[in-house]
């Protein structure tokens, strides 16, 4: 896979400079941006995009539910969410891959923590 198109999907706008600059720097994708589980479901009604990075806890949708509502779609079902948040419990990582996380990241992290994961992606 390409990665040509990223969708990160925070409430926090600096996080989601953060992360726009760790995977545009790395990887010279577009990166597009959502606050909320609302915002990002019309990006992804938009344009489907190559990866999601997601946050759990958001405003108006949440995280788990904005990937169980895209797992709903079966013209969706494999594409890559990455869960990027501060709930790093063990029950938290199990909601996160029971709603469709494909991988879980927690906050704090590392961009090379964060480019090994999506490195899998693009094999």
């Amino acid at each position: 896979m390409q990665l040509g198109d990223v969708l990160i999907v925070d409430d926090s706008k600096t996080m989601r400079m953060l992360v726009s600059f760790a995977l545009g720097k790395y990887w010279g994708c577009q990166i597009r941006e959502a606050a909320n589980g609302v915002e990002a479901l019309e990006r992804v009604a938009e344009r489907v995009p190559d990866l999601m990075v997601v946050d759990i806890n958001m405003p108006e949708m949440n995280g788990l539910e904005l990937i169980q509502t895209i797992r709903k779609d079966p013209d969706k079902r494999s594409l890559p969410i990455v869960v990027l948040t501060t709930e790093g419990s063990d029950e938290d990582i199990r909601k996160g891959m029971l709603a469709g996380a494909t991988e879980y990241l927690v906050k704090p992290f590392q961009p090379q923590k964060l480019h090994s994961i999506i490195d899998r992606f693009e094999d």
